[in-house]
């Protein structure tokens, strides 16, 4: 029985304290045995299946959805099929607590054996932390995001903010997060606070991810959004109902953003960057990057450098 005690909070105070956030991903089999954990997580699944027991029910969740894990709560997870299972998962608090009730994720959670273990034994001194809970809104333990776009955009903003941790990054991510939480409500409940659902998530959601890992590659958007029963025309217009961008737009806008990073690490000239985001023709991404940035990739290092 949970003996942990509750406190409210609404959206007017809401500021989640990111404690931590990574992705990952498995090929092999990939379980968490039974544990409890001390604050919340959100997992945003991104491909594969799979089967999450919490609080004694159970939840498949499919690319695209998110749980929504509360504190002291018994949950485990199993992978369902031989896909290849990747996600973002963020521990997180809706309000710092201050530094008497903080705990360090890496001893709490990552140092955990989870293949050997059948069990995570209870960590008794953080089992009555107290629970901030939303007093306008409950999120639904699992969610199924209408758009999953803006929350893998988050997520990779979040996860390359936290890496770096430079100084302030906890306001960026509390930013971050803020907007994945409104993201959230939008997808739960219409305007009038109806709850709703989602439809055709799982295929647009592989879709980006495989742009975001083979950007670099010529890619053949009429094979790869070639889906079950839906054609590439219909998955096209789905694609841009749900993204705003068409799935040609979506891979220009990656391949740019790469580029920019590229071009900030100062490691590498312009010609090769555009061979490194899948332009092999200099001038052919030369003209795209003027078109959709207002100016030149020259320009663009030049001003780089001129800050560094």
């Amino acid at each position: 029985m949970n003996r942990a005690p509750v406190q409210k909070n609404d959206f007017l105070n809401l500021a989640p304290y990111i404690r931590y956030i990574h992705e990952i991903g498995f090929d092999s089999d990939y379980k968490i045995p039974p544990r409890v954990i001390y604050d919340y997580e959100v997992i945003f699944l991104l491909s594969g299946e799979c089967a999450n027991t919490i609080d004694g029910l159970s939840y498949i969740q499919k690319p695209g959805d998110m749980l929504f894990v509360r504190p002291h709560l018994l949950h485990s997870a199993q992978k369902i099929g031989s896909e290849h299972l990747s996600y973002f998962a963020v521990h997180f608090d809706l309000e710092y607590m201050g530094q008497q009730l903080d705990f360090s994720a890496d001893d709490v959670y990552t140092k955990v054996d989870y293949e050997h273990l059948d069990f995570i034994p209870v960590e008794e001194e953080l089992s009555e932390r107290p629970v901030v809970e939303l007093s306008d809104f409950l999120f639904p333990t699992l969610i199924h995001t209408r758009d999953p776009l803006p929350y893998i955009k988050a997520f990779r903003e979040m996860d390359a903010i936290f890496k770096e941790k430079s100084f302030g990054y906890h306001l960026f991510l509390r930013s971050l997060f803020l907007k994945i939480l409104g993201l959230l409500v939008k997808d739960v409940v219409t305007q009038d606070g109806v709850s709703k659902d989602s439809s055709h998530r799982v295929e647009i959601t592989k879709v980006i991810q495989y742009m975001y890992e083979h950007y670099h590659e010529e890619l053949d958007f009429n094979v790869l959004i070639q889906t079950g029963e839906l054609t590439p025309n219909y998955f096209r217009k789905l694609f841009k109902e749900a993204t705003g961008k068409t799935p040609l737009e979506l891979l220009i806008s990656i391949r740019l953003e790469k580029a920019k990073m590229l071009m900030q690490e100062g490691k590498y000239n312009i010609s090769t960057i555009s061979a490194m985001v899948g332009y092999p023709d200099i001038h052919y991404f030369s003209k795209l990057f003027k078109k959709v940035e207002g100016i030149s990739p020259k320009y663009y290092m030049d001003s780089i450098n001129k800050l560094s």
